[in-house]
Protein backbone atom coordinates (compact mmCIF):
# COMPACT_ATOMS: atom_id res chain seq x y z
CA UNK A 1 0.00 0.00 0.00
CA UNK A 2 1.43 3.36 -0.99
CA UNK A 3 2.03 5.69 1.94
CA UNK A 4 0.43 9.15 1.60
CA UNK A 5 2.60 12.27 1.90
CA UNK A 6 2.25 14.03 5.27
CA UNK A 7 3.79 17.10 6.83
CA UNK A 8 6.18 15.00 8.90
CA UNK A 9 7.69 13.07 5.95
CA UNK A 10 8.04 15.89 3.44
CA UNK A 11 11.54 16.14 1.91
CA UNK A 12 13.62 18.81 3.67
CA UNK A 13 13.91 20.95 0.52
CA UNK A 14 10.14 21.04 0.07
CA UNK A 15 9.52 21.66 3.77
CA UNK A 16 11.95 24.60 3.68
CA UNK A 17 10.25 26.04 0.61
CA UNK A 18 6.84 25.87 2.31
CA UNK A 19 8.02 27.33 5.61
CA UNK A 20 9.83 30.18 3.83
CA UNK A 21 6.51 31.34 2.43
CA UNK A 22 4.94 31.63 5.88
CA UNK A 23 4.99 35.10 7.53
CA UNK A 24 7.38 35.40 10.46
CA UNK A 25 4.57 36.10 12.92
CA UNK A 26 2.90 32.78 11.97
CA UNK A 27 5.91 30.50 12.38
CA UNK A 28 5.08 29.77 16.00
CA UNK A 29 1.74 28.23 15.07
CA UNK A 30 3.38 26.19 12.31
CA UNK A 31 6.11 24.87 14.61
CA UNK A 32 3.46 23.35 16.86
CA UNK A 33 2.15 21.12 14.05
CA UNK A 34 5.00 18.60 14.19
CA UNK A 35 8.44 18.07 15.73
CA UNK A 36 10.21 18.00 12.35
CA UNK A 37 8.95 21.45 11.38
CA UNK A 38 9.74 22.78 14.83
CA UNK A 39 13.36 21.57 14.51
CA UNK A 40 13.69 22.90 10.96
CA UNK A 41 12.39 26.34 11.88
CA UNK A 42 15.21 26.69 14.45
CA UNK A 43 17.93 25.67 11.99
CA UNK A 44 20.38 28.54 11.38
CA UNK A 45 20.60 28.05 7.60
CA UNK A 46 16.81 27.97 7.32
CA UNK A 47 16.26 31.08 9.44
CA UNK A 48 18.78 33.03 7.33
CA UNK A 49 16.96 31.94 4.17
CA UNK A 50 13.56 32.78 5.66
CA UNK A 51 14.65 36.22 6.81
CA UNK A 52 16.31 37.01 3.47
CA UNK A 53 13.16 36.02 1.59
CA UNK A 54 11.00 38.14 3.91
CA UNK A 55 13.27 41.16 3.36
CA UNK A 56 13.20 40.76 -0.43
CA UNK A 57 9.38 40.66 -0.35
CA UNK A 58 9.27 44.27 0.90
CA UNK A 59 8.75 46.84 -1.84
CA UNK A 60 10.76 50.03 -2.28
CA UNK A 61 10.02 52.50 0.50
CA UNK A 62 8.45 49.82 2.71
CA UNK A 63 9.60 48.60 6.10
CA UNK A 64 8.14 46.89 9.15
CA UNK A 65 7.46 48.46 12.55
CA UNK A 66 6.09 47.32 15.88
CA UNK A 67 3.64 49.80 17.37
CA UNK A 68 2.17 49.91 20.89
CA UNK A 69 -1.36 51.36 20.76
CA UNK A 70 -3.90 51.23 23.58
CA UNK A 71 -1.93 48.59 25.54
CA UNK A 72 -1.69 46.27 22.49
CA UNK A 73 1.21 45.51 20.15
CA UNK A 74 0.81 45.47 16.38
CA UNK A 75 3.13 44.59 13.53
CA UNK A 76 2.67 47.21 10.81
CA UNK A 77 3.88 47.74 7.27
CA UNK A 78 4.99 51.33 6.65
CA UNK A 79 5.07 52.29 2.97
CA UNK A 80 6.38 55.65 1.73
CA UNK A 81 6.76 54.58 -1.90
CA UNK A 82 4.59 57.32 -3.36
CA UNK A 83 5.74 60.37 -1.42
CA UNK A 84 8.16 61.42 -4.18
CA UNK A 85 5.18 62.36 -6.35
CA UNK A 86 2.95 63.60 -3.52
CA UNK A 87 0.90 60.41 -3.15
CA UNK A 88 -0.49 59.21 0.16
CA UNK A 89 1.66 56.87 2.23
CA UNK A 90 0.22 53.77 3.90
CA UNK A 91 0.41 52.34 7.41
CA UNK A 92 -1.12 48.88 7.36
CA UNK A 93 -1.44 46.40 10.25
CA UNK A 94 -0.05 43.00 9.22
CA UNK A 95 -0.38 41.19 12.53
CA UNK A 96 -1.54 41.53 16.13
CA UNK A 97 1.33 40.81 18.51
CA UNK A 98 -0.62 41.03 21.75
CA UNK A 99 -0.77 37.28 22.32
CA UNK A 100 2.24 36.25 24.38
CA UNK A 101 1.99 32.70 25.72
CA UNK A 102 -1.42 32.52 24.01
CA UNK A 103 -2.92 35.07 26.42
CA UNK A 104 -5.10 37.65 24.72
CA UNK A 105 -5.69 39.39 28.05
CA UNK A 106 -2.13 40.60 28.50
CA UNK A 107 -2.06 44.38 29.00
CA UNK A 108 1.25 45.87 27.82
CA UNK A 109 2.00 49.34 29.20
CA UNK A 110 5.57 49.87 27.95
CA UNK A 111 7.71 48.23 25.29
CA UNK A 112 11.46 48.37 24.61
CA UNK A 113 13.43 46.93 21.71
CA UNK A 114 16.94 45.64 21.07
CA UNK A 115 17.81 44.14 17.65
CA UNK A 116 14.92 41.73 17.21
CA UNK A 117 14.07 41.22 20.89
CA UNK A 118 11.24 43.02 22.68
CA UNK A 119 10.96 43.77 26.41
CA UNK A 120 7.36 44.25 27.58
CA UNK A 121 6.01 45.62 30.87
CA UNK A 122 2.64 44.38 32.06
CA UNK A 123 -0.02 46.46 33.81
CA UNK A 124 0.27 44.75 37.21
CA UNK A 125 4.08 45.02 37.07
CA UNK A 126 4.77 41.67 38.70
CA UNK A 127 6.69 40.28 35.73
CA UNK A 128 8.66 41.43 32.71
CA UNK A 129 8.80 39.44 29.50
CA UNK A 130 11.59 39.31 26.93
CA UNK A 131 10.17 38.10 23.64
CA UNK A 132 11.34 37.30 20.13
CA UNK A 133 8.28 37.82 17.87
CA UNK A 134 9.99 35.91 15.04
CA UNK A 135 10.75 32.69 16.93
CA UNK A 136 7.97 33.04 19.53
CA UNK A 137 10.50 32.41 22.30
CA UNK A 138 9.78 34.16 25.63
CA UNK A 139 11.46 34.63 28.99
CA UNK A 140 9.36 35.76 31.96
CA UNK A 141 11.16 37.57 34.79
CA UNK A 142 9.66 38.33 38.19
CA UNK A 143 10.03 41.86 39.55
CA UNK A 144 9.19 43.54 42.83
CA UNK A 145 8.69 47.14 43.90
CA UNK A 146 11.54 48.40 46.04
CA UNK A 147 9.05 50.17 48.30
CA UNK A 148 5.31 50.02 48.97
CA UNK A 149 5.26 53.73 48.12
CA UNK A 150 6.42 53.04 44.58
CA UNK A 151 4.30 52.28 41.58
CA UNK A 152 5.30 50.23 38.56
CA UNK A 153 4.90 53.20 36.25
CA UNK A 154 7.79 54.94 38.00
CA UNK A 155 10.38 52.43 36.82
CA UNK A 156 12.30 52.85 33.59
CA UNK A 157 13.93 49.94 31.76
CA UNK A 158 16.43 49.15 29.04
CA UNK A 159 17.34 45.98 27.15
CA UNK A 160 20.86 45.42 25.85
CA UNK A 161 23.74 42.98 25.62
CA UNK A 162 27.45 42.80 26.44
CA UNK A 163 30.40 41.97 24.17
CA UNK A 164 29.70 38.25 24.74
CA UNK A 165 26.14 38.73 23.36
CA UNK A 166 24.69 38.04 26.78
CA UNK A 167 21.42 39.96 27.15
CA UNK A 168 20.70 42.05 30.23
CA UNK A 169 17.93 44.29 31.54
CA UNK A 170 18.57 47.58 33.32
CA UNK A 171 15.86 48.77 35.71
CA UNK A 172 16.08 52.25 37.17
CA UNK A 173 14.02 54.51 39.38
CA UNK A 174 14.62 58.27 39.49
CA UNK A 175 12.53 60.11 42.03
CA UNK A 176 14.23 63.52 42.42
CA UNK A 177 14.92 64.29 46.07
CA UNK A 178 13.72 60.86 47.19
CA UNK A 179 15.36 57.73 45.79
CA UNK A 180 17.54 56.48 42.96
CA UNK A 181 17.61 52.78 42.12
CA UNK A 182 19.70 51.09 39.42
CA UNK A 183 19.52 47.31 39.09
CA UNK A 184 20.60 44.91 36.37
CA UNK A 185 19.23 41.49 35.48
CA UNK A 186 21.55 39.05 33.73
CA UNK A 187 19.61 36.57 31.59
CA UNK A 188 22.58 34.22 31.70
CA UNK A 189 22.83 34.03 35.49
CA UNK A 190 19.09 34.66 36.12
CA UNK A 191 19.83 37.13 38.88
CA UNK A 192 19.30 40.78 39.82
CA UNK A 193 22.22 42.90 41.06
CA UNK A 194 22.18 46.42 42.50
CA UNK A 195 24.53 48.85 40.75
CA UNK A 196 26.43 51.52 42.63
CA UNK A 197 25.28 54.66 40.80
CA UNK A 198 25.11 58.19 42.16
CA UNK A 199 23.56 60.16 39.30
CA UNK A 200 24.12 63.85 38.74
CA UNK A 201 21.50 63.70 35.97
CA UNK A 202 17.81 62.95 35.59
CA UNK A 203 15.98 60.92 32.95
CA UNK A 204 12.24 61.57 32.79
CA UNK A 205 10.07 58.46 32.95
CA UNK A 206 8.27 59.23 29.69
CA UNK A 207 11.62 59.54 27.89
CA UNK A 208 12.21 56.16 26.28
CA UNK A 209 15.79 55.03 25.94
CA UNK A 210 17.07 53.79 22.58
CA UNK A 211 19.11 50.58 22.40
CA UNK A 212 21.70 50.42 19.65
CA UNK A 213 24.59 47.99 19.17
CA UNK A 214 23.90 46.51 22.59
CA UNK A 215 23.99 49.77 24.57
CA UNK A 216 21.19 52.18 25.51
CA UNK A 217 21.06 55.96 25.08
CA UNK A 218 18.77 58.47 26.83
CA UNK A 219 18.00 62.15 26.58
CA UNK A 220 18.99 63.47 30.02
CA UNK A 221 19.06 66.71 32.03
CA UNK A 222 21.40 67.99 34.73
CA UNK A 223 19.97 67.18 38.16
CA UNK A 224 20.74 70.61 39.62
CA UNK A 225 20.92 73.13 36.78
CA UNK A 226 17.95 72.02 34.68
CA UNK A 227 17.26 75.52 33.34
CA UNK A 228 20.85 76.76 33.03
CA UNK A 229 22.82 73.83 31.60
CA UNK A 230 22.05 72.38 28.14
CA UNK A 231 20.72 68.84 28.08
CA UNK A 232 22.73 65.92 26.74
CA UNK A 233 22.69 62.23 25.87
CA UNK A 234 23.64 59.53 28.32
CA UNK A 235 24.80 56.01 27.42
CA UNK A 236 24.72 52.84 29.51
CA UNK A 237 27.36 50.32 28.46
CA UNK A 238 26.05 46.79 29.11
CA UNK A 239 29.56 45.33 28.97
CA UNK A 240 31.08 47.52 31.67
CA UNK A 241 27.66 48.01 33.34
CA UNK A 242 28.42 51.68 33.74
CA UNK A 243 27.04 54.98 32.49
CA UNK A 244 29.41 56.81 30.17
CA UNK A 245 30.27 60.52 30.02
CA UNK A 246 27.74 63.13 28.97
CA UNK A 247 27.44 63.23 25.18
CA UNK A 248 26.67 66.57 23.50
CA UNK A 249 23.67 66.97 21.24
CA UNK A 250 24.05 68.77 17.88
CA UNK A 251 21.78 71.55 19.17
CA UNK A 252 21.26 73.37 22.45
CA UNK A 253 18.19 72.09 24.28
CA UNK A 254 16.65 72.38 27.73
CA UNK A 255 14.13 70.40 29.75
CA UNK A 256 11.05 72.06 28.19
CA UNK A 257 12.09 71.26 24.62
CA UNK A 258 10.92 68.15 22.74
CA UNK A 259 13.74 65.65 22.15
CA UNK A 260 12.96 62.12 20.91
CA UNK A 261 15.38 59.31 20.00
CA UNK A 262 15.14 56.74 17.22
CA UNK A 263 17.48 54.59 15.12
CA UNK A 264 18.34 54.08 11.47
CA UNK A 265 18.88 50.50 10.24
CA UNK A 266 19.95 49.56 13.78
CA UNK A 267 23.26 51.22 12.96
CA UNK A 268 22.82 54.94 13.60
CA UNK A 269 21.17 57.05 16.26
CA UNK A 270 18.57 59.63 15.19
CA UNK A 271 17.15 62.48 17.23
CA UNK A 272 14.11 64.73 16.73
CA UNK A 273 14.30 68.24 18.22
CA UNK A 274 11.71 70.99 18.62
CA UNK A 275 12.29 74.13 20.67
CA UNK A 276 9.57 74.81 23.24
CA UNK A 277 8.84 78.26 21.80
CA UNK A 278 8.74 77.37 18.11
CA UNK A 279 7.46 74.62 15.84
CA UNK A 280 10.72 74.23 13.94
CA UNK A 281 11.53 70.51 13.79
CA UNK A 282 15.02 69.17 13.16
CA UNK A 283 16.10 65.56 12.59
CA UNK A 284 19.76 64.69 13.14
CA UNK A 285 21.53 61.36 12.46
CA UNK A 286 24.87 60.19 13.82
CA UNK A 287 27.84 59.65 11.51
CA UNK A 288 29.78 58.06 14.39
CA UNK A 289 28.43 56.36 17.49
CA UNK A 290 30.36 55.00 20.48
CA UNK A 291 29.51 54.82 24.20
CA UNK A 292 31.78 57.85 24.79
CA UNK A 293 31.63 59.77 21.48
CA UNK A 294 29.11 60.89 18.85
CA UNK A 295 29.20 62.96 15.67
CA UNK A 296 26.15 64.22 13.75
CA UNK A 297 24.74 65.50 10.47
CA UNK A 298 21.38 67.21 9.88
CA UNK A 299 18.92 64.98 8.04
CA UNK A 300 15.76 67.10 7.81
CA UNK A 301 14.45 70.51 8.91
CA UNK A 302 10.73 71.42 8.73
CA UNK A 303 8.64 74.28 10.09
CA UNK A 304 5.64 72.48 11.60
CA UNK A 305 3.74 75.70 12.38
CA UNK A 306 1.74 75.84 9.11
CA UNK A 307 1.24 72.06 9.22
CA UNK A 308 0.08 71.32 12.78
CA UNK A 309 0.66 74.52 14.76
CA UNK A 310 1.90 72.32 17.60
CA UNK A 311 5.03 70.60 18.70
CA UNK A 312 5.58 66.94 19.42
CA UNK A 313 6.24 65.46 22.85
CA UNK A 314 9.36 63.84 24.26
CA UNK A 315 7.14 60.87 25.13
CA UNK A 316 6.42 60.18 21.46
CA UNK A 317 8.39 58.21 18.88
CA UNK A 318 9.39 58.41 15.22
CA UNK A 319 10.75 56.32 12.35
CA UNK A 320 13.25 57.36 9.69
CA UNK A 321 13.38 56.47 5.98
CA UNK A 322 16.81 57.57 4.72
CA UNK A 323 16.12 56.85 1.05
CA UNK A 324 12.92 58.91 0.95
CA UNK A 325 14.35 61.53 3.34
CA UNK A 326 11.20 61.34 5.41
CA UNK A 327 10.08 60.55 8.96
CA UNK A 328 6.93 59.14 10.53
CA UNK A 329 6.09 60.63 13.95
CA UNK A 330 3.66 58.80 16.26
CA UNK A 331 1.77 61.07 18.62
CA UNK A 332 -1.70 62.39 19.42
CA UNK A 333 -4.05 64.28 17.14
CA UNK A 334 -2.94 67.94 17.03
CA UNK A 335 -6.00 69.28 15.23
CA UNK A 336 -8.56 69.18 18.06
CA UNK A 337 -8.76 70.99 21.40
CA UNK A 338 -9.27 67.76 23.34
CA UNK A 339 -7.40 65.03 21.52
CA UNK A 340 -8.80 61.51 21.51
CA UNK A 341 -7.07 60.02 18.47
CA UNK A 342 -3.74 58.29 17.98
CA UNK A 343 -2.07 59.71 14.88
CA UNK A 344 0.92 59.10 12.61
CA UNK A 345 2.44 62.13 10.86
CA UNK A 346 4.36 61.55 7.61
CA UNK A 347 6.80 64.43 7.05
CA UNK A 348 9.23 64.84 4.17
CA UNK A 349 11.07 67.31 1.98
CA UNK A 350 9.54 70.23 0.09
CA UNK A 351 6.57 70.57 2.45
CA UNK A 352 5.35 66.98 2.19
CA UNK A 353 2.90 66.25 5.02
CA UNK A 354 0.20 63.64 5.59
CA UNK A 355 -1.72 62.46 8.66
CA UNK A 356 -2.90 58.89 9.22
CA UNK A 357 -5.53 58.21 11.89
CA UNK A 358 -4.57 55.25 14.10
CA UNK A 359 -7.86 55.10 15.96
CA UNK A 360 -9.39 56.33 19.18
CA UNK A 361 -7.40 56.53 22.40
CA UNK A 362 -9.17 54.00 24.62
CA UNK A 363 -6.76 53.73 27.55
CA UNK A 364 -7.71 55.33 30.84
CA UNK A 365 -4.24 56.83 31.13
CA UNK A 366 -2.79 59.02 28.43
CA UNK A 367 -0.14 56.85 26.77
CA UNK A 368 1.38 57.91 23.47
CA UNK A 369 1.56 55.35 20.67
CA UNK A 370 5.12 54.04 20.63
CA UNK A 371 6.77 52.67 17.48
CA UNK A 372 10.12 51.29 16.41
CA UNK A 373 11.47 49.75 13.21
CA UNK A 374 11.44 45.97 13.40
CA UNK A 375 13.80 43.57 11.63
CA UNK A 376 13.10 39.90 12.50
CA UNK A 377 16.02 38.08 14.10
CA UNK A 378 16.65 34.42 14.99
CA UNK A 379 18.59 35.41 18.13
CA UNK A 380 17.94 33.03 21.00
CA UNK A 381 16.90 34.13 24.49
CA UNK A 382 18.88 32.56 27.33
CA UNK A 383 16.61 30.39 29.45
CA UNK A 384 17.09 29.56 33.17
CA UNK A 385 19.05 26.38 33.82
Amino acid sequence: MKRSMTISNLPRELAEEILCRIPGTSTRAVRSTCKKWNTLSKDESFTKKHLAQAASALTEGEFSAIVLINYSLYLMSVNLHGIDNGSDPSLRPTGNLISLNDSDKLVITRVYHCEGLVLCLTEDYTRLVVWNPYTGQTRWIRVELRSDKHRGIWYGHALGYDKSNNHKILRYLNVPGAMYVHEIYDLNSSSWRVLDVTPDWDVEFDNYGLSLKGNTYWYATDKVSREDMPDFLLCFDFTTERFGPRLPLPFESYSEDAVVLSSVREEQLAVLFQHCETCEMEIWITTKIEPDALSWCKFLAVDMDPLTGCRFYSGGSFLVDEEKRAVVVFDEDKNVSETNRNTAYFIGQNGYFREVDLGEITTAKEIFPHAFSYVPSPVQINQPA
